[in-house]
């Protein structure tokens, strides 16, 4: 009987150990899993900026000169990635101006970027892009500042009709971060700042009317419309962008 109780007391006690160890084998598998698939997440988030993807700019059919803008990019290595996009606006978007016909954009941005940071949702970097962007439109019914004002005797021209062409280039240094939507999705949040060179053209301006600049009606009240000022000019550029990324690879 003694025999009998101490042999079901270590049946009683082996089960309990073994059960306990099942407990801890199971416990251990368990947080091994999660940080696998935190891994596992961790290099789908980091791959998506290093590895192909295309793009698209939610930013660019909304701007004063709307267009259509896609991009690809492809990886080097870890850090460093290759792409570019190109763009082409034409009559009947949305946000095309109701004051001028015939419109058409081209534009094409060649970019490098490098990787500077990871985060679990994120992945920040800094990046060098080109661009440039040639414009063509029929103004109705406005004015533009002319390159020759005939020795200051014509600071603004009034017209019916004009064709307008903006041809526009330049170098930016961007800054971002890639935020993570889902395994395929991301969103890119881009800043840039550079210098551009801009020339504005008109021609075949018909019924023209040659006005004198008025400095008070213009000193407080100024039109700041790029398209109104003919000639070439240099300046500062600033860029910011949101697009939708798709992952390939």
């Amino acid at each position: 009987m003694r025999i009998t109780r101490s042999l079901l007391i270590l049946f009683l006690f082996t089960t309990h150990f073994a059960l306990s160890q099942t407990t801890r084998e199971e416990r251990k598998a368990i947080r091994v899993e999660k940080r696998i698939k935190k891994i596992e997440r961790r290099d789908s988030i980091s791959r998506i900026p290093v590895k192909s993807y295309v793009s698209l700019s939610l930013v660019s059919p909304i701007t004063p000169f709307p267009r259509i803008n896609v991009g690809y990019t492809r990886s080097l290595n870890t850090h460093w990635s290759v792409g570019g996009s190109v763009g082409v606006g034409f009559q009947g978007l949305p946000f095309t101006s109701e004051e001028s016909e015939n419109y058409r954009l081209f534009e094409i941005r060649p970019e490098v970027l490098y990787f500077i940071g990871k985060g679990e949702k994120y992945t920040n970097y800094i990046g060098l892009e080109l661009f440039y962007i040639n414009s063509k439109e029929t103004l109705l019914f406005d004015t533009f500042e002319p390159v020759n004002d005939l020795n200051g005797t014509v600071t603004q021209v009034s017209y019916e009709r004009a064709d307008y062409q903006r041809v526009k280039n330049g170098v930016l240094v961007n800054f971002g971060e890639y935020t993570r939507l889902s395994n395929k999705l991301m969103l890119r949040v881009n800043f840039g700042l550079g210098i551009r060179f801009k020339d504005n053209r008109y021609s075949d301006i018909q019924n023209p009317t040659f006005n004198r600049f008025d400095f008070e009606d213009n000193f407080f009240f100024g039109d700041t419309d790029p398209k109104r000022i003919e000639g070439f000019s240099t300046g500062v550029e600033f860029n910011m962008d949101f697009r939708l990324i798709y992952k390939l690879d």
